[in-house]
């Protein structure tokens, strides 16, 4: 029989811990977008930190200067980029927004002639029903700028969240591990060290594959006649970095101007995509993960739809990193260090 102040300290524990997890839940839904930016941080500096080391470990240079060397030649070579073949890229990226609407009526055109086409058109909403007035369309402009202005503000928090947290790391880890018991910090050392291993191996995968998706895309692309290449390929190489829906997204507009040229091309469009992220999900993958964590595609898609309900784009780019990292955690701290399952190690390939 418990006694009434037992009964009262046990129903006021469980109101706190009810309230705490409240309060926390509150605080990481509305500092959503702060989180994500500072996580986005961590990840830059972590590949600033591991280049500089590794640049530190083979010339006489400090890690200091190392790190300021890796990101004058990074922010150098996009800035280089930009100058020699700014404007044609920027060209070809206005030819891409206009082409992407007229292959759009392309298509329409060419499922009118087939009755199943014609039902599907009819079926769909009217685009000029879906146009707003002038003074929603400057509204919409005023939107676009904001939401610009917002992006770069972005991009430089993250950047500059990454040189600093790559330029002094130890203060960093030394904070979060004061937050442990005396007799945790060698642990705490390790598990930071593995979550730190964790993002850099990810990273240099995505880094890998979004490189191999480019180049190898581009060249299917010139190969089979399809225009603009360059940004059909850059956008694969960038979503590439959105594992499972990347490549589905940078599919799209590729297989919709090849059949505004001919449904044949359309094809085989999507036959090279296809045959390009069969090979860096079969066999590229396997080779660049082996020193990560496995994350079961099941796992993948299922975080990345929380967090695009949770914050948008950015929580679907971010999910699959954020996701690793939760997954180095919850092993090593509760199921090996809480539950004392030792047997059970992180999961790989």
């Amino acid at each position: 029989m418990i006694d009434p102040a037992t009964r009262a300290r046990r129903e006021l524990g469980a109101v706190g811990i009810a309230a705490a997890v409240s309060v926390g839940l509150l605080f990481l839904w509305f500092a959503r977008d702060v989180l994500l930016l500072a996580f986005a941080g961590v990840l830059l500096a972590v590949l600033f930190r591991r280049l500089a080391t590794w640049l530190s470990a083979h010339t006489p240079l400090s890690n200091a200067w190392a790190l300021a060397l890796v990101v004058a030649a990074l922010f150098g070579s996009l800035v280089g980029v930009f100058v020699l073949r700014g404007p044609s890229i920027a060209a070809e990226m206005r030819t891409f927004q206009e082409q992407i609407p007229k292959a759009a009526e392309s298509m329409k055109g060419r499922l009118a002639e087939y009755e199943w086409g014609q039902r599907a058109i009819d079926a769909a909403p009217n685009p000029r029903a879906l146009l707003p007035d002038s003074p929603a369309v400057l509204s919409r402009a005023t939107g676009i700028v904001s939401r610009t202005v917002s992006a770069l503000g972005s991009f430089a928090i993250i950047v500059f969240l990454g040189i600093v947290l790559a330029a002094t790391p130890g203060v960093y880890a030394s904070g979060l591990l004061a937050l442990v018991p005396a007799g945790a910090v060698t642990r705490g050392r390790e598990v930071i060290t593995r979550v730190y291993d964790t993002l850099w191996w990810w990273l240099l995968g995505r880094i890998v594959s979004m490189t191999f998706l480019g180049v190898v895309t581009g060249i299917g692309l010139w190969l089979l006649g399809v225009p603009l290449v360059f940004p059909l390929a850059l956008l694969a190489a960038l979503l590439s970095f959105i594992p499972n829906l990347g490549p589905i997204l940078s599919a799209a507009p590729a297989v919709l101007l090849a059949f505004a040229s001919a449904p044949r091309q359309a094809l085989w469009v999507a036959l090279l995509y296809s045959g390009v992220q069969i090979v860096e999900s079969f066999v590229l993958a396997p080779i660049i993960d082996r020193k990560t964590i496995y994350l079961p595609p099941a796992l993948t898609i299922v975080a990345q739809l929380v967090l695009a309900l949770f914050a948008g784009i950015m929580g679907v780019a971010l999910a699959t990193p954020l996701t690793a990292a939760l997954v180095v955690l919850v092993t090593m701290l509760y199921v090996q260090d809480v539950l004392g399952r030792r047997d059970i190690e992180l999961p790989a390939r």
